[in-house]
């Protein structure tokens, strides 16, 4: 499996790897099917896990709308729609369930208690999953989850506490734009976007930001402890990471 994230990194990827790329089993997020690799890279899965894709905020509507337009319109491939459990009736599961070519897996990401069981063996059965912290998180856990022998991640850069920003008289806090697909049309409320400045406002405090990587980086960590309980393989293939805790490999 390869796991593509929208980090900057992602177009030296493609660059580099296209014909590996394609050659195995690929999952994508996000706004993904926004950007023009969409129908080069075709990929086998797609996650949704944001919330803001199911119980979509006004601010985001025009844009969440016009990526479910170009999933149902593009994807002229077979390709397996992953989202967490209790989403069926949303918008977006009902609208991309009109396309015959996506089937639609679900995965439990609720609370419930497990007594006794040891973590691992929850994740291994599904009865919880990991936090969501991240979108590529749960695409790594259900990577695993599926017993894929190897995962490469790419595009995974998780480097955007380089890209925050404080503002020297406002004390406003934001980060630069920096996915792959540069495409400022993801962010679609002006209110969090600046475009004369490249910028995007945070409503987070600086404290809270940073204290959410760090849960982020700690959640890989424990996929990586994870995949070893699994007897399973993680590779961080990026051509630029923060992610540490997993081998470097490329795919080449």
């Amino acid at each position: 499996m390869i796991l593509i994230g929208n980090g900057p990194s992602l177009k030296d990827s493609i660059d580099l790897y296209k014909d590996e790329i394609l050659r195995y089993d690929r999952l994508v997020v996000n706004f993904f099917a926004l950007s023009d690799q969409y129908e080069v890279i075709r990929p086998n899965y797609y996650l949704f896990v944001d919330p803001a894709f199911f119980d979509i905020p006004d601010n985001q509507r025009d844009t969440i709308n016009r990526l479910i337009d170009s999933i149902v319109n593009k994807t002229t491939w077979k390709m397996r729609l992953c989202a967490p459990l209790g989403v069926e009736n949303t918008r977006l599961a009902k609208a991309l369930a009109k396309n015959a070519n996506i089937e639609f897996v679900y995965y439990f990401s609720g609370e419930r208690e497990i007594g006794d069981t040891p973590l691992y063996e929850a994740w291994d059965r599904n009865l919880i999953c990991p936090p969501n912290r991240n979108s590529l998180n749960v695409g790594l856990y259900l990577s695993l989850y599926w017993g894929y022998k190897e995962t490469y991640l790419i595009g995974v850069d998780m480097s955007s506490l380089e890209d925050i920003r404080v503002d020297q008289q406002t004390n406003e806090l934001f980060s630069i734009d920096t996915h792959f697909y540069n495409n400022k049309q993801v962010y679609s409320d002006k209110k969090l976007f600046d475009a004369k400045r490249g910028r995007i406002r945070s409503d987070w405090k600086l404290h809270e930001y940073i204290y959410a990587f760090g849960k982020m980086f700690e959640n890989y960590y424990d996929l990586s402890q994870y995949a070893k309980y699994k007897g399973l393989k993680v590779y961080n293939a990026s051509e630029y990471s923060w992610i540490n805790c997993f081998e470097r490999k490329k795919l080449k």
